[in-house]
């Protein structure tokens, strides 16, 4: 405590050097820190992904022909996914999803207002149960909703607000493209950093039947489609049984003849790795991720301390016969150099907090782009809708930890070695300093 008393006044007395640390610490860990607050989104269970750490993702399938050599390679079909994957015994719920290239379909608006360009997700009644989507009003289509096709949605908060002033819309209709849906539902909004489960609405791909018929001109293509796949398990730790059993389709079908042979890239696989997977085709290069993001870090880390401990480093040079004063009286080197690291660690957690807020406000400025800054394709917002981030993605646990881990290497970085090189000098050195 007292060694902090002694630091806060320096600080006082020195505004113009710790002004200057303060930003300089303040700028690079609000960097860092918008790295670490980016995968965090990325990874950690938010919603309605709340359970991201057992949920698997599978989007590819590669088909090479034994006597050819030639190579197909799509999302899976609507008869894989049925006859493989949702009899995944090791599985709690399997859900699959239509990826749909089209422009974005219109919604009627009421009182003859024109129409509203509308993200839609197209999937199955296991979406329900591998995200956790939290209900307003009504419920999610049924089962036989599916398996008829009924014209049948769920809709945001906010977009029942838009059309029908509440949100109390279940078996209300929604005019989309010309159809009208029966309203099953009305959830809470999710943000466009949710990319695996953005929309507006949600309806039954059955209502598509022509985009999941099997048109496979041969039996691996047979395999291919339009269909990307989220498998939820039991737990965390059974989701590579998931993934192994998965594996073992594969073998089966592969092992069953001899035309072609079928393989997932490693696919289905933990959400958190399919948020590094930069290619379908290829499996994940780790040892390239680690190399380029460690680089980043170190690079972000480095540099400042370097800077800084030029200014330790002169200040100390400034205090030497302050310093050969405390050695005449008694003090050691180790105590004076804890003080020093003390000193500079109350400067470093000053810099940290303003870090901290720089990064939010750094997030929050760029919300419509800034998740995509490390993707190989960038994906922004359509036009006209707002990403938002919900207060836990920014305050939470992890990133608090990352702030002080940061801080606390920034500080050794950046101190330790010009405080030790300045005590090392000799008391006689040290009290004629600034003669």
């Amino acid at each position: 405590m007292l060694y902090l008393k002694q630091a806060w006044q320096l600080l006082k007395q020195n505004k113009l050097y710790s002004s200057v640390y303060i930003l300089g610490t303040g700028m690079a860990i609000a960097v860092v820190m918008t790295i670490a607050i980016i995968y965090y989104i990325k990874i950690a269970p938010v919603y309605p992904e709340v359970n991201r750490n057992r949920t698997l993702v599978g989007k590819n399938m590669m088909i090479k022909y034994t006597k050819s050599g030639a190579m197909s390679s799509s999302l899976y079909s609507w008869n894989f996914v049925k006859e493989h994957l949702y009899t995944l015994k090791s599985a709690e719920a399997v859900s699959a999803v239509l990826s749909v290239w089209d422009d974005y379909p219109l919604v009627r608006l009421p009182n003859e207002k024109g129409m509203l360009p509308v993200t839609v997700a197209y999937t199955d009644h296991h979406y329900w149960q591998v995200f956790g989507f939290e209900f307003l009003h009504g419920k999610p289509f049924s089962e036989a909703d599916f398996e008829s096709g009924i014209k049948t949605t769920v809709i945001t908060k906010s977009l029942a607000n838009i059309l029908f002033g509440t949100v109390e819309a279940e078996g209300k209709y929604v005019e989309l493209d010309g159809n009208d849906y029966r309203v099953s539902g009305v959830v809470r909004d999710v943000s466009f950093a949710a990319k695996e489960t953005y929309a507006q609405l949600w309806v039954p791909f059955t209502v598509k039947p022509e985009a999941i018929a099997n048109t496979g001109k041969s039996e691996g293509t047979a395999l291919l489609g339009a269909l990307k796949v989220f498998i939820l398990a039991p737990t965390a730790s059974a989701t590579a049984a998931v993934a192994a059993e998965a594996e073992g389709i594969i073998k089966q079908i592969n092992a069953a003849q001899e035309k072609y042979v079928a393989d997932m890239s490693g696919q289905p696989e933990a959400y958190w790795k399919s948020v590094f997977r930069q290619s379908n085709n290829n499996r994940i290069d780790w040892a390239e991720i680690i190399q380029s993001l460690g680089f980043i870090l170190l690079a972000l880390l480095i540099i400042p301390a370097v800077n800084l401990a030029g200014m330790v480093s002169s200040r100390m040079e400034k205090r030497l016969a302050e310093m050969g004063v405390r050695k005449s009286f008694g003090a050691s080197r180790g105590v004076l150099l804890w003080q020093v690291l003390v000193e500079n660690l109350l400067l470093t957690t000053l810099g940290g907090l303003l870090g901290l807020v720089l990064s939010f406000v750094i997030m929050y400025c760029g919300r419509s782009w800034i998740l995509g800054v490390f993707d190989r394709w960038q994906e922004v917002p359509p036009e006209g809708i707002s990403s938002f981030f919900d207060a836990g993605m920014f305050f939470n646990p992890v990133v608090f930890f990352i702030a002080l881990a940061v801080c606390f290497v920034l500080n050794l970085l950046s101190a330790i070695i010009p405080a030790y090189n300045g005590l090392r000098k000799n008391i006689v050195v040290s009290l004629n300093h600034n003669k």
